[in-house]
This record gives C-alpha cells, structure tokens and sequence, in this order.
C-alpha cells in the first residue's frame, strides 16, 4: 500500500527538482514541435540533414491535425531505422531475450492445457504488448549518446539484487520475498543507486534519466525470461505454500505473478525512483543539471551549449575527472553485484 504514495512523491519530486517553471508555468511550444525535436534528437549524425529539413517543414503546416499527422509520420519512419553498432546489438539481445519468453509462456501454456481460460489469452495479449513496447522504448534509449553501458549495467544490477534477495535457485524466483528488509532494499535503495550512478557515468541528469529507465526494461525482460523458466522446470512443485491448489491453478497463478512483478511493478518503481535519485543528485550538484544532450535538436543545427571562457581550459582536467568517476562507479557496481550473486547463492 506504500508503493504508489512513495512513487507519486518520487514524480512530483522528480518534476519540481528537475525544472519547476517548466512545471509550473506549463510548456512554450505546441505537442507535435516537441514531440518532432525529440525525435530528431534519435538520428544519427548521417541523418541530421533529414531531421532539420522535417523541422523546417512542420513550421510551415498549419492546422492541429495535420500537424500531428506529420509528426506521427516521422516518429514511425524515425523509429523503424535500425540503430547500429553497439546499440543494435543489445537491441537485438533484447528482441532474443523477448522472443525467448514468449516461447516458454506459450510453451507452459500448451503443456499445462492453460488454453481453455479467457484470462491466459488476455495475459499473452498483455504480455506481447508489454515485451513489444519494451524493445521499442529500449531501443530509442540505446540510440542516446553515452547510455547503452551504464544503463545495461544498471540493468544487471538491479536483476541481482531481486535475484540475490531470494537466492538464484528456480525455488527461490517462485517463492514470495519475506525478509522485512528486503522490500525497502529492492525499491527505494537498488533503484536510487542506480539513477545515482548514472547521473555520475554520463555526467548529466539527462544520462541518468535515462539510465534508469534502460535499467528498469533490461531488468524486466531479464528477470521475466528467469521467471518464466522457473516455472517452466517446476510446474506445480517448489515451496509448501502452494500445496493443496490443483496444477492448473498454481501454473497459471505463478504465470500471471511474473506478468505483474517483472514487467509491471519492478520497471515501474526503478524508473521512478531512480528518475527522482537523478533530479536530486544533480539539485546537490548544479553542474550535472544541464548537459549537451539536453539541448534541443532544432531546424538549423545541433546546438552547442556556449562554454563559459573560465572553463574552456579546465576541459581536460573535467574529462579526466569524468573518466575517474565512471572508473569508480563501474568498480562499485561490479563489487556491489559480485557480493549481490555471492549472498544469493550462499543463501541457497
């Protein structure tokens, strides 16, 4: 019951901190021109020209809805452009990952004779929609500068820490969590470090904005992969609670548990709270409030923040402070994984 209270006062403060005018007083630009600029700002550098030259011509459309049209036109062909390099690989690691789940769902499905329910084909609905959505949203993730490695790094940390809470063993990825400190753990710490770490990485609340949520999908499609195969190897066995409950039930009951928790409830909360630990790392620090990335794509360029000139010679020295910080940040979350998988599987 404390769950949706501690995320809405992660939202508001998130928002607050983040920028309070633009809250306050609402936004300066209409929905298909923000939304065309943000898109834009997913094209490579190859890509710019087309980019400017869409944000040219929707100034010159006139009209709600054939603005949102043009807009919604371009977000599709924007999207449908395969990211390459790193980001596609990961891109097509997550399609695996999704394409994997689905087979097992259906697989448990058919074996169990789960078919005969409206509710199973309602819950493969949800969760096709869900898996699709998340690979988009990962894939437009992916596409920002300096993201892909915190955020897949964040990703596995947060999928330790909910698998080390209750051990690694299938037994374990079934059975409910009790420990009294785990919950606060899972939710409000393992997501603040996370957002913490980014915004340190990227050297922007931007980036750790990001990270975050590239966390929270990762570790979602992950985990449910891991549940689903879980129930795939046990069926009806594993912890006592469940005697006295036929097959059918406990499968379909176990099923629908994952749907919720790994790909509802957990991306929800390290989204939020992750986003509400970036606003406020950068509150503490000013200087990781505003980045390049945050600056808008608009029609005639990329713009380029202006350096101050008493900065312009402490460039290096900021780059290699910034290597040094991802360098301990990357330490610290391998040494907080490595004692995560130690204690889950000695708790084992």
């Amino acid at each position: 019951m404390m769950i949706v209270p501690v995320m809405m006062l992660c939202i508001v403060v998130a928002l607050l901190w983040r920028s309070p005018h633009a809250v306050l007083d609402g936004p300066t630009q209409d929905g298909p021109m923000r939304l065309l600029q943000w898109t834009a700002g997913l094209l490579s550098e190859p890509r710019d020209e087309w980019g400017r030259a869409m944000l040219g011509e929707l100034d010159h459309i006139e009209g709600r809805g054939r603005r949102w049209r043009f807009t919604i036109g371009c977000v599709g062909a924007t999207l449908l452009l395969p990211p390459w390099g790193r980001a596609g690989a990961a891109v097509l690691a997550m399609v695996a990952v999704g394409i994997g789940s689905l087979g097992l769902y259906a697989s448990v499905v058919i074996r169990y004779g789960l078919g005969t329910g409206v509710w199973v084909w309602v819950g493969a609905a949800i969760v096709v929609a869900f898996l699709v959505s998340f690979i988009l949203a990962a894939s437009v993730l992916l596409r920002r500068p300096g993201v892909a490695v915190p955020g897949l790094l964040g990703g596995l940390f947060v999928a330790l820490a909910w698998r080390a809470t209750s051990g690694f063993t299938f037994s374990g990825v079934i059975a409910p969590i009790t420990a009294p400190w785990a919950k606060p753990l899972l939710v409000i710490v393992v997501p603040a470090v996370v957002g913490v770490a980014g915004t340190l990485w990227g050297g922007s609340a931007v980036v750790g904005r990001r990270t975050a949520r590239l966390a929270a999908l990762s570790a979602g499609v992950g985990l449910f992969l891991y549940g689903t195969l879980a129930v795939a190897v046990l069926g009806a066995g594993g912890p006592p609670e469940d005697s006295g409950f036929s097959v059918r039930y406990i499968v379909s009951d176990r099923l629908g548990t994952n749907i919720i928790l790994d790909l509802v409830f957990l991306p929800l909360v390290t989204a939020t709270v992750g986003w509400a630990a970036t606003a406020a790392t950068a509150r503490i620090q000013p200087r990781l409030a505003t980045n390049a990335d945050s600056v808008p794509f608009t029609a005639g360029s990329r713009v380029e923040p202006m350096a101050r000139p008493e900065t312009v010679g402490s460039a290096v020295p900021a780059r290699s402070r910034r290597r040094t910080v991802r360098l301990v940040v990357l330490g610290a979350v391998v040494a907080a994984a490595v004692l995560l998988a130690a204690a889950g599987w000695l708790r084992a």
